[in-house]
């Protein structure tokens, strides 16, 4: 009979990479003196970076990107390891994939309400236990919320939009990661608006159609999503202004937009960060490993910045690679080099 890790190696990847999937086996035929030459040849702490999977996103999200050019790093890094990217459901998922050993890494929107409730037990599968187990490596990227009008609409400022049309994701699950931007601002979240539920593509279509009044956009750190960027191509852009000390009072992490910065924005504006993409592992993984695995990463960030340009704020304000990802501790070896080169600021 086939074991289940010679179908996922298919036998041509090194031994290891077989035992790391069918280290939660609960029945495998391996044989002991493999097992103890594996033991012997390649203990954990000096075998980490010979590979690992990590997980990430849907294909082409900022995740999924994320993840590519980091097994490039490595892989060029590591010629002879064996680095895998795996497209997920994202944050739930790829905390799933770790604690059942099918993932060493994951990246997570560690401060969204989702991994949040995630850490507290909440909206959980059944029989699953809350996330206690997961630690932060690094931050990326923060994603910056706004929110976009059409010209007409009568929107100026944020409160402007109450009794509105307003184009929201088509899970109003997800979109709800906007609320408390939204209640910091005046507005009761979709009490007060007449909510679309509408995917992407078709958010910024009824826009330009006026079918909707405004819509939820973003930034990826500053840099904006290519669907609203294309949207603002060919169509005026309406900004709606926020208030920058609401937003504070809030205890968001603002970030500020100079006019210019965005299409049609003709004065100063500001975001707040709604949440922010990191790179986690779990409290299992060792500490040298989360060590090596941050220094590479870091001292290559200017490969990352090839594939996704929005990382170039990070580099720009190295604080980004630190800040904070309550409730998710960062973990010890992460911790201990970021000490090392002078950017972990936390106690």
């Amino acid at each position: 009979m086939t074991s289940t890790c010679d179908n996922r190696a298919g036998l041509t990847g090194p031994l290891w990479i077989c035992a790391r999937f069918c280290r939660n086996a609960k029945a495998t035929a391996f044989p002991a003196a493999i097992v103890l030459s594996l033991a012997i040849a390649a203990p954990p702490s000096a075998n980490a970076l010979e590979g690992f999977t990590v997980g990430t996103a849907s294909a082409g999200s900022t995740p999924h990107i994320l993840g590519t050019a980091m097994q490039q790093v490595f892989s060029e890094k590591f010629p002879e390891g064996r680095f895998e990217v795996a497209v997920t459901g994202g944050s739930i998922e790829n905390s799933r994939m770790m604690r059942r050993g099918e993932a060493e890494l994951g990246f997570a929107s560690v401060t969204g309400s989702a991994m949040r409730n995630a850490w507290h037990g909440r909206n959980l599968e059944a029989g699953e236990e809350p996330y206690k187990e997961i630690r932060t490596l690094m931050g990326f990227v923060h994603i910056i919320g706004h929110l976009i009008a059409r010209p007409g609409a009568e929107i100026e400022n944020f409160e402007d939009i109450k009794g509105k049309r307003v184009g929201l994701g088509s899970s109003i699950r997800t979109s709800a990661l906007h609320e408390p931007f939204w209640r910091s601002q005046g507005v009761a979240w979709i009490d007060d608006v007449e909510e679309v539920p509408l995917s992407s593509q078709d958010r910024y279509r009824f826009l330009a159609e006026g079918r909707i009044d405004a819509a939820l956009a973003w930034t990826v750190g500053t840099k904006l999503a290519a669907i609203i960027e294309e949207y603002a191509s060919a169509n005026e852009a309406v900004w709606a202004r926020t208030d920058k000390a609401a937003l504070e009072e809030a205890g968001f992490t603002v970030f500020a937009f100079a006019p210019g910065s965005l299409p049609g924005l003709d004065f100063e504006n500001y975001g707040p960060s709604l949440t922010m993409s990191a790179l986690t592992t779990t409290d299992e993984l060792p500490e040298e490993t989360a060590y090596e695995i941050v220094k590479t990463m870091h001292e290559n960030i200017q490969q990352v910045v090839l594939l996704l340009p929005a990382v170039q704020a990070a580099v720009e304000n190295p604080a980004v690679f630190t800040s904070s990802s309550d409730p998710f501790p960062y973990h010890p070896g992460a911790i201990r080099y970021w000490k090392e080169v002078g950017l972990w600021n936390s106690e």
